[in-house]
């Protein structure tokens, strides 16, 4: 795969916070977008994010643990309207995440830059735009200008997390995503949402690829990654023993490769040992 090219490796769009951990002892950089743009950055690639925070100190915190990354902010708006969102996430009980939406909801299509105005090799999407208007517009408006011109565009998937409980919206909104996306990330429990419980990875992602994408990253058990390439299936054993602290970091490095131009399986065999190297959640090494 050569490089595309384009003025950042990344655009990134979408949802952008502070997350508080387990306890509510710490607030971190939270947000699908927000997360992914900090991993990219700390993965050295050149990152733009499109997003919206609240005119509070929350906002001002975010925007500014993205700067120490140097990811850059000039997309990044505030409004005195909405307060910045606050995401809550416990990585131990998964189903306690819940979030206090704010200013990112309210993101609009026509903020997100043009193709000429932040040429980029990559744009990722946050799947949790998807989940609201006007959001939803510029995440999927974002996805299907991608395609319509030959670009490339990377989206994270989060049915686990927003679509668990309606399955006629699921299809209805996740399906136009999926196709119009180079590159989908998602986990074994977005599988369950969209196909059902115990379905098996392989026929699942050859029903996913059969939607568009060209590349699916799978986050499978203990760290394992399922590649669906075209018509091939590959999975790539995790060698660290454990599940990744940040379910974000493995897409992020996986992109971060594919927008340098480094096949498809051996992006994989980056993404493995990023992640498997993160420490805790919300802090790139």
């Amino acid at each position: 795969m050569t490089p595309m090219p384009g003025a950042f490796d990344w655009l990134a769009v979408g949802d952008l916070g502070l997350e508080q951990t387990a306890g509510g002892v710490d607030r971190i950089l939270g947000g699908t977008a927000g997360r992914l743009a900090a991993h990219g950055a700390a993965l050295g690639a050149r990152t733009a994010l499109v997003a919206k925070v609240g005119d509070d100190e929350a906002g001002r915190r975010a925007q500014e643990m993205l700067r120490r990354l140097k990811v850059d902010v000039r997309w990044v708006q505030r409004t005195a309207t909405a307060r910045t969102t606050l995401f809550h996430d416990d990585t131990a009980s998964p189903e306690a995440w819940r979030v206090d939406r704010g200013a990112d909801a309210a993101l609009r299509l026509d903020e997100v830059p043009t193709p000429t105005a932040a040429a980029a090799r990559l744009v990722v999407v946050s799947g949790y735009s998807l989940s609201v208007e006007p959001a939803r517009a510029a995440a999927l408006g974002t996805l299907l200008s991608a395609r319509s011109r030959q670009g490339r565009a990377a989206l994270f998937l989060q049915a686990d997390r927003l679509w668990r409980s309606n399955a006629r919206m699921t299809r209805r909104v996740l399906e136009p995503a999926i196709a119009g996306a180079f590159t989908v990330a998602l986990g074994l429990p977005d599988l369950a949402v969209l196909f059902g419980a115990g379905v098996e990875p392989r026929a699942a992602l050859r029903q996913l690829a059969a939607l568009g994408p060209r590349l699916i990253y799978l986050a499978g058990e203990g760290g394992d990654v399922w590649l669906q390439e075209g018509a091939r299936v590959h999975l790539s054993r995790a060698t660290g023993g454990h599940e990744p602290r940040d379910r974000y970091a493995g897409p992020a490095a996986f992109w971060a490769e594919l927008a340098r131009g480094t096949p498809a399986r051996k992006a994989v065999a980056a993404a493995l040992r990023y992640a498997q190297g993160i420490r805790r959640p919300g802090a790139p090494r």
